[in-house]
């Protein structure tokens, strides 16, 4: 008979649902593209502190990351969606859980969210 084994991957992930969805009351998501820019402001900036981070087989990168100056936790969430070898299309999602409104305000402007047009957006989908 075998034994029931956990998958470790599914595992990780859900710990960081865990402690983004127990961290606070307020929080804020959003869907966005090449977060590896964000992720990498955020591990080489002093605005926030990398906790944990986790990489897939598919080369999904998971990252969460504590603001001091706030208290707010901050998972990026990256994943590849081509099959593609040449296609480097991301896309994922940050969230934002935070103890206050004012919290969680104050660290969503200092992520700076892009604000690109969505005909850009569209674009980098499928390049011309």
């Amino acid at each position: 008979m075998i034994d029931h084994v956990p998958n470790p991957l599914a595992y990780a992930i859900e710990e960081f649902n865990v402690a983004i969805n127990t961290h606070g009351d307020f929080t804020y998501v959003r869907f966005g593209r090449d977060l590896e820019i964000l992720r990498l402001r955020l591990q080489g900036g002093d605005d926030a502190q990398l906790v944990r981070r986790l990489t897939d087989l598919d080369a999904g990168v998971t990252s969460l990351f504590v603001c001091p100056s706030t208290g707010a936790l901050i998972l990026v969430r990256e994943n590849h969606l081509c099959d593609v070898e040449d296609c480097e299309f991301e896309m994922g999602d940050v969230s934002i859980a935070a103890t206050s409104h004012e919290n969680l305000m104050a660290t969503i402007t200092l992520l700076e969210f892009d604000r690109d047009d969505p005909d850009d957006f569209l674009g980098s989908i499928h390049p011309e």
